[in-house]
């Protein structure tokens, strides 16, 4: 057998892939022509294919109940880390609690999702997967684009929650601590300025030798009982660790707020107070009070330093009243007759 009698073989050919001749029509699985423009092999959504129209209508109805799903889904989120869990686990059940309720207030359904850093919280905010949130009020001051629902109460006590320094036991002032190192917990970039100006008012501007920020309260106080932290300035309430006291009191700040983002209209929001209203939590967010909004605006103003000012000087006049009498009736009389008047005036006296 000669080569091209070998390169015909029935062997040969079954060895080689089938050449498809484009010169002929090609045709579908049911024996009807491919319509032209479509690469023959592939699955059809022309209206000559039963099969190929069937997979379009199904995959239709499948994208389409996902997005209704994703359109009913809310996910609450919790950028809270001033809040005093007591760990990341209580901080979690928290956050899925409150999703599961904003969700139902809202007519679908809701998830919670914990954000540890400040960043990755502003980055769901900016793509929309994140709308209703529970933040903090120290963050909240330094952002915009949202609207207050409500304010979180803590346990017995109201939308406010004083704050403490905690520092080792026989600390007993502030210049103790000079120089030292101490955490607060996070706030997006802006512990200095919240802890020198907000809580201590701009006196001591270079009391501490560094503050750092700390992932949330638990965590400063665990690194402060460690020995990671000279001190550690976090809300009241907080036990601390062993061989630590509070050394002072501070001032009490907003508690963090329930928010939302975007638009909001007013049936939107009225759902949204109803929820807050109704939600019951554990004891650090214990439950929710409407308003908050004007504490964090006061507190948005606290972060600037405050502008000294010197006395001001005001020279001591002593003014005549029959001076101002004859000035007023000289006013068109010439100077040597006004002069005349006030010596007359004086003579007088």
């Amino acid at each position: 057998m000669t080569e091209g009698d070998r390169s015909r073989s029935p062997a040969a050919k079954r060895g080689r892939p089938r050449a498809i001749d484009r010169a002929r029509p090609q045709r579908s699985e049911d024996g009807r022509p491919w319509p032209e423009g479509i690469p023959v092999g592939r699955p059809s959504l022309a209206r000559g294919n039963p099969r190929g129209m069937r997979a379009a209508l199904i995959l239709g109805l499948g994208c389409a109940a996902a997005t209704a799903a994703r359109a009913d889904t809310i996910t609450v989120g919790v950028f809270a880390p001033s809040a005093p869990f007591p760990s990341t686990a209580a901080r979690v059940e928290l956050a899925a609690r409150l999703g599961e309720h904003v969700g139902r207030a809202l007519g679908g359904t809701g998830v919670g999702r914990v954000y540890a850093r400040a960043g990755d919280f502003a980055a769901a905010v900016r793509k929309g997967e994140v709308t209703v949130a529970l933040v903090d009020a120290a963050y909240l001051a330094g952002t915009g684009g949202y609207v207050v629902i409500a304010g979180a109460v803590q346990g017995a006590g109201g939308p406010a929650q004083p704050w403490q320094v905690l520092a080792r036991a026989g600390t007993r002032t502030l210049a103790e601590l000079r120089g030292k190192r101490v955490l607060v917990p996070s706030n997006g970039g802006r512990e200095a300025d919240f802890v020198l100006n907000v809580l201590l008012g701009g006196a001591e501007r270079e009391l501490f030798g560094k503050i750092e920020a700390a992932p949330d309260t638990a965590s400063a106080v665990a690194a402060l009982g460690l020995g990671k932290a000279d001190a550690a300035i976090v809300p009241a309430g907080v036990d601390p660790p062993a061989g630590m006291a509070q050394v002072i009191a501070l001032p009490p700040l907003p508690t963090p707020l329930l928010v939302a983002y975007g638009a909001v209209p007013a049936a939107r929001r009225a759902a949204l107070a109803q929820a807050a209203a109704s939600f019951t939590g554990d004891a650090v967010v214990a439950a929710f009070k409407e308003g908050g909004d004007d504490g964090v605006q006061a507190l948005a103003r606290r972060f600037a330093p405050p502008v000294k000012r010197g006395p001001l000087l005001v020279p001591a006049v002593r003014v005549i009243a029959g001076e101002l009498v004859l000035d007023r009736a000289h006013a068109g009389v010439g100077v040597h007759d006004r002069a005349r008047a006030r010596r007359a005036v004086g003579s007088r006296r």
